[in-house]
C-alpha cells in the first residue's frame, strides 16, 4: 500500500521521482524502487515523505483514508502569524490574535471543509 500511496501522491503534488529524491535526501533510483515496491522506505524517510507530500505517514501506511495533514498546515499559519504556542488549549493567546487573523483562520477551516466535502 505505501508504495502505491507514494507514487499516487507524488504525482498529485507534481513531483517528478527527482523532485521527491532530493526532498527526502535519496536518489530518484530509491524513490523509483519505493514506487516499484522493490524497496520500502525507511522510518525516517518515511517521516520525509510525509512531510514533502503534505500528508501522514499513517496515510500512507493504510492505517488512516485522511490524506492531508491539516492540523500541520493550521499550524504552519499560524507560524506565519507569529503564533509558536498551540493556540487552540491557549485561552489567552486567543486574546492576542487580530481580528484581520481570526477572519484568515476561519476562511482556511472553510476552505478545509469545502475540500472534504467535495472528496
Amino acid at each position: 500500500m505505501v508504495h502505491e500511496r507514494i507514487r499516487s501522491l507524488r504525482k498529485e503534488r507534481r513531483f517528478t521521482q527527482s523532485m521527491l529524491a532530493e526532498k527526502v535526501g535519496v536518489s530518484p533510483q530509491v524513490v523509483s524502487n519505493w514506487e516499484r515496491s522493490y524497496t520500502s522506505p525507511d522510518l525516517e524517510d518515511l517521516a520525509k515523505i510525509a512531510h514533502a507530500l503534505h500528508t501522514t505517514a499513517d496515510y500512507l501506511l493504510g492505517l488512516s483514508d485522511e490524506q492531508e495533514d491539516e492540523m500541520r498546515e493550521i499550524k504552519q499559519l499560524l507560524e506565519t502569524k507569529g503564533y509558536t504556542k498551540p493556540v487552540f488549549f491557549d485561552k489567552k493567546a486567543w486574546f492576542g490574535i487580530q481580528p484581520e487573523d481570526i477572519k484568515q483562520i476561519d476562511n482556511y477551516f472553510r476552505f478545509l471543509l469545502q475540500q472534504k466535502n467535495i472528496s
